[in-house]
């Protein structure tokens, strides 16, 4: 294990001699292009944090109005219902009425089914 670790440490080492050495840019200009890429990266992060944040209000409003307009819709439907039964309880007894007298009356000059 000790071999290993002196590997490591005398890679890491010469190639970091290496980069140095061979780099097209100076120290302070990596440098500054390393910051310029980490405050990107920190803005877009914060810039999606931000939107997930939006989208999970955005998300809580849609539920509520959503709920409140699902249970004004099927109340409105309800009543619907309801006064549509009672406007055509009536005509509707009255046509089962008529066709329930029509085949009483019927009944004799109709002839029966016959079964084979």
């Amino acid at each position: 294990m000790k071999h290993f670790s002196s590997g490591l440490l005398l890679g890491a080492v010469a190639g970091g001699l290496y980069a140095l050495f061979t780099a097209k840019r100076s120290g302070r200009e990596t440098q500054a292009q390393i910051k310029h890429y980490i405050d990107g990266v920190t803005e877009g992060a914060l810039a999606v944090n931000d939107s997930i944040t939006k989208l999970r209000q955005a998300a809580t409003v849609l539920a509520k109005e959503g709920s409140g307009n699902a249970t004004a819709t099927v109340q409105e439907l309800q009543q619907l219902f309801t006064d549509f039964n009672f406007q055509t309880a009536a005509p509707l007894k009255r046509a089962k009425d008529a066709s329930e007298k029509l085949q009483h009356d019927l009944g004799p000059i109709m002839p029966q089914d016959t079964k084979d």
